[in-house]
């Protein structure tokens, strides 16, 4: 994962650079302490515990996978140091009363593609997922939300994620005749899933997860002709989105500083840590001190605090923030990003 991380350190080194230029926190400076986790749970402990026990550190932000962000949650809940992740690990206020969460939930993603399928009339839906945890979650939810968006989920096949095609799922799932397939996978799966699609002549739209919305899966599909549905947060399109936005100016902003300083635009990833300290910063403001339990309380009672990601309201109950409406769906078209029609 160590092409997300360097998204999310970018966009952390920009984010505190900014805050600290207006002037930081009450006049104080932010400081931001970075460590590989080698995508690694059992690294990810280890860096969790030297900042909490060696840089006493007053919060932590990052992560780019569910296992990652489990283990980091352990050291949260159990030192009491307010976190902020960014992944699909869903966060139960019970038991990470010290844990939030910047990344879409994997519901609103599906909702997402699932009001563009109502939209189109698609309205039976073939399922083609990975062996394991990630493919149990995107079948339940895809099925979890089916009924509500009159959608008929005619069949499933699994599939290893080393595999080197999956052309007989494919065309098994031909002779199901649905209209659109969803696989939730990420990267290479996802773009191994479109190219055999496309050999196979299989055109009908195949949505994918949010976790491809960033510039290296565009270059990996960039020559599919398969078309493809990615869930988005609105980073990815600025320019599609209306002035009246509370999110725009914030992303438009924060986009041109990116492309400033690194010469390429902020994306999903760097959306979702950007957020992460601006809600730490926002905290802060309002505890007026370094103090973990008071910030956390703070972080859990922002209401309409419009960031990049979306305008989030926490509550007891709620860590993660957003809206289904804070999402966008996404296609490629000639090698770019683009809103389907």
């Amino acid at each position: 994962l160590s092409w997300l991380g360097e998204y999310k350190k970018k966009a952390a080194e920009l984010k505190v650079e900014l805050i600290n230029k207006a002037g930081g926190i009450n006049g104080v400076p932010l400081e931001l302490i970075s460590y590989d986790d080698t995508s690694s749970p059992e690294q990810a402990s280890k860096v969790a515990q030297r900042l909490i026990s060696k840089d006493n550190v007053v919060a932590m932000a990052g992560t780019a996978s569910v296992p990652i962000s489990g283990a980091v949650a352990s050291m949260a809940n159990r030192y009491k140091i307010p976190t902020i992740i960014n992944s699909g690990y869903a966060v139960d206020t019970a038991k990470d009363p010290y844990l939030f969460n910047t990344s879409h939930k994997t519901d609103f993603a599906v909702i997402t593609a699932y009001k563009y399928f109502q939209k189109k009339g698609i309205t039976k839906l073939a399922l083609l997922m990975p062996i394991g945890p990630l493919g149990e979650l995107g079948s339940t939810i895809a099925r979890k939300y089916a009924a509500d968006y009159k959608i008929t989920i005619v069949g499933e096949e699994k599939f290893d994620v080393k595999a080197p095609d999956v052309t007989s799922q494919l065309a098994k799932i031909r002779t199901m005749n649905p209209q659109a397939i969803f696989s939730f996978t990420t990267g290479e799966p996802a773009a191994l899933i479109a190219r055999n699609m496309e050999q196979l002549n299989l055109k009908v739209p195949f949505l994918v997860s949010h976790g491809n919305a960033n510039p290296g899966f565009l270059k990996l599909v960039a020559n599919i002709k398969t078309e493809l549905l990615v869930p988005s947060g609105k980073v990815m399109k600025p320019e599609a989105l209306s002035d009246s936005d509370p999110t725009k100016k914030i992303i438009v902003d924060f986009n041109k500083a990116h492309m400033d300083k690194y010469k390429e635009p902020a994306n999903y990833f760097s959306a979702e840590l950007a957020d992460a300290i601006a809600l730490i910063a926002e905290g802060l403001k309002v505890t007026g001190k370094a103090d973990p339990q008071k910030l956390r309380t703070a972080i859990e009672s922002i209401k309409n605090f419009p960031a990049m990601q979306g305008v989030y309201t926490f509550t007891s109950t709620d860590h993660h923030g957003t809206r289904p409406d804070d999402m966008i769906l996404l296609t490629i078209k000639a090698g770019k990003w683009e809103v389907p029609n």
